[in-house]
């Protein structure tokens, strides 16, 4: 009767008439269906906490799902917090069970880059000197890195210039480059 689990069941045969009479033995096999289980493509910010791992079936059977495993795939995730920018593997261990068929598919994790805030300080300057280096201040960093972990640090510059006339000039900061930060300008 159905759903039956796999399994080899015995059959019999039988004939049983007033000219006839006998039977016949053998077995039904019932071979475990094919099931594939495939670890979700999964992204995460540079410092931050890995996501939870998710797993996609394809092909149970009568509404089941994977609860029903003797020993459902377990998914791992080649990358934590600290893991730089870049592409990382999330495997699945393969699963058991007495009717299904496991395979599994590896899936990968994708860390993108921390975002850096950086503002440009305001400065100021006496007409007929020359402008003097101007800081900035940035926020953003991770996994306890600062301003100095970075490849290569922002720069501020201005229009202004030791001839300009007094007033206001903006102050502009940029050029900020990473492997695993991109940063914001003010």
């Amino acid at each position: 009767t159905g759903p039956s689990n796999a399994g080899s069941y015995a059959i019999v045969g039988s004939v049983n008439e007033d000219n006839y009479s006998g039977y016949i033995t053998g077995d039904l096999v019932i071979a475990k269906k094919a099931l594939s289980a495939t670890a979700d493509a999964l992204a995460k910010t540079y410092g931050s906490a890995n996501p939870d791992a998710t797993i996609t079936y394809s092909g149970f059977e009568n509404s089941e799902d994977a609860t029903v495993l003797d020993t459902a795939p377990v998914a791992t995730i080649g990358a934590d917090a600290t893991s730089g920018v870049g592409d990382y593997d999330i495997t699945l261990s393969a699963g058991t069970d007495s009717n299904y068929e496991i395979t599994t598919a590896n899936g990968k994790l994708t860390v993108g880059k921390a975002v850096v805030a950086v503002t440009a300080d305001d400065a100021a300057k006496i007409y007929g000197f020359a402008v003097a280096a101007i800081g900035f201040t940035s926020t953003g960093y991770v996994n306890g890195e600062d301003v100095n972990d970075i490849d290569t640090q922002p720069v501020v510059t201005t229009t202004a210039t030791a001839a300009s006339d007094v007033g206001a000039y903006v102050t502009t900061a940029s050029g900020g480059e990473d492997n695993n930060y991109s940063f914001t300008y003010t």
